[in-house]
């Protein structure tokens, strides 16, 4: 569908049951997805908002020429009329964005008993990528067989230990980046394909995917991997063919679903056609690779690397947002910000008051104001806190709510969140 805006704006490609409006058009009901100013100048949720009361309604027709509202995330009542719109024919499918499975995350506890399992299976992940390392530097036959059965066992407690697992995607190690990327990638992407609702035999390739992504690396130099300058082109072309490298060397194997060996080699190309190898465009690349190419970014950006700081939670989805539709697929970006949301589990944040905490649950519509465990420095370093659920009217101070006032790099302040992951969700 193809809609001109009255003030000038250029003509968009909209998604069904999308339709673009002047403020002025908006009534309560409304879901707003975007704008014709960047999102993260909003004050709103990078998902999107329900448009509830008139303060949102007038913020939007203040600052804003034109909007997106999406009808089948609206009120039921838009929906209806949806409905009635369209054409006789199959039945159609709803979007995957108002899928109730893109809100598990925030829907999910983290406690000593998840967070037990979360750590297990993370553990045995982390082993076997540690495995198909020694194999290929020991020229040994690669044997994706062990890690495979790890993926399937994390994948099928995956719903009721979410939480927990993408806050131990928040660990991040300079020494360990490699290994730790891969783990932190193959989670998020099967917490991703849960959220669009695939089936439990592609999650668990989109975990197998984003576990052995990156192998084709291993067969590079070391040095020209860890330089800390900016590469020369020469280098960077070098550094490119870690895709083609790691798809050689399992594109034979029986055990790597040819889904998973694609992704291997696709996750680097681009909706606009300007990535690699092969310079693809968007509908030439199969759903896993976009995925793949998604949760890698995210994790890498927040991570540790030898010529970038890790940066936050925050920033990583602000680059996301700006690329999607050139760098990475949009449908996928923008379900992957309403999957992660403001915050998530583990993160670690600043709070109105001044106070260092790391989030413990995030709910919905409660993005500034999550459960939290506050820490203290003390003489052995950071320690665990009391917990304080930001959302009670009690959590104030000087007849101010607390609020989360700033999203911080995983390992700020030295905080090691793995070894005091048990210790902060005990009080939970």
């Amino acid at each position: 569908m193809i809609s001109s805006q009255s003030d000038g704006a250029a003509s968009r490609t909209l998604s069904e049951g999308e339709i673009v409006l002047q403020p002025n058009q908006i009534v309560t009901g409304h879901y707003v997805t975007r704008m014709n100013i960047p999102w993260l100048d909003s004050p709103f949720p990078l998902e999107g908002i329900l448009v509830e009361t008139a303060e949102t309604r007038t913020w939007m027709e203040d600052h804003c020429s034109w909007v997106v509202v999406d009808l089948a995330r609206s009120h039921p009542r838009f929906q209806l009329s949806l409905e009635s719109n369209r054409s006789p024919g199959p039945a159609r499918t709803m979007s995957k964005l108002a899928s109730p499975k893109i809100d598990a995350l925030r829907q999910s506890t983290v406690g000593p008993e998840s967070m037990d399992e979360a750590l297990a299976g993370y553990d045995i992940l982390s082993s076997q990528v540690h495995r198909l390392i020694h194999s290929l530097a020991s020229e040994e036959k690669l044997d994706v067989v062990q890690a495979n059965n790890a993926i399937g066992q994390l994948a099928s407690s995956l719903e009721k230990n979410l939480g927990a697992l993408v806050w131990l995607t928040r660990i991040k190690n300079r020494d360990s980046y490699d290994a730790e990327h891969c783990v932190n990638t193959a989670i998020l992407a099967m917490g991703l394909a849960h959220a669009l609702e695939w089936s439990p035999e592609d999650i668990e390739m989109a975990g197998l995917a984003g576990l052995l992504h990156d192998l084709g690396k291993l067969n590079l130099d070391s040095k020209i991997l860890k330089k800390p300058g900016r590469l020369t082109p020469e280098e960077f072309a070098y550094v490119k063919t870690h895709t083609t490298k790691g798809y050689e060397m399992v594109k034979g194997d029986p055990s790597v679903p040819r889904k998973v060996a694609l992704a291997m080699l696709e996750h680097h190309e681009r909706p606009d056609g300007l990535g690699y190898p092969m310079g693809r465009k968007a509908f030439q690349v199969q759903p896993i690779s976009s995925l793949i190419s998604v949760v890698d970014a995210y994790d890498a950006i927040t991570s540790h690397r030898v010529y970038d700081p890790a940066r936050s939670h925050h920033d990583a989805l602000s680059i996301l947002w700006k690329q999607r539709g050139a760098q990475f697929d949009q449908s996928m970006v923008e379900t992957f910000i309403q999957f992660v949301g403001w915050v998530t589990p583990g993160t670690l944040v600043n709070l109105s008051n001044g106070e260092l905490a790391i989030v413990i649950e995030t709910r919905l519509g409660q993005r500034l104001t999550p459960v939290v465990r506050l820490l203290r420095q003390s003489s052995r370093g950071i320690e665990p806190g009391p917990v304080r659920d930001l959302s009670s009217s009690s959590e104030k101070q000087a007849d101010k709510t607390i609020r989360v006032n700033q999203i911080l790099p995983d390992g700020t302040h030295g905080v090691d969140l793995k070894s005091l992951s048990r210790e902060l969700v005990a009080g939970a």
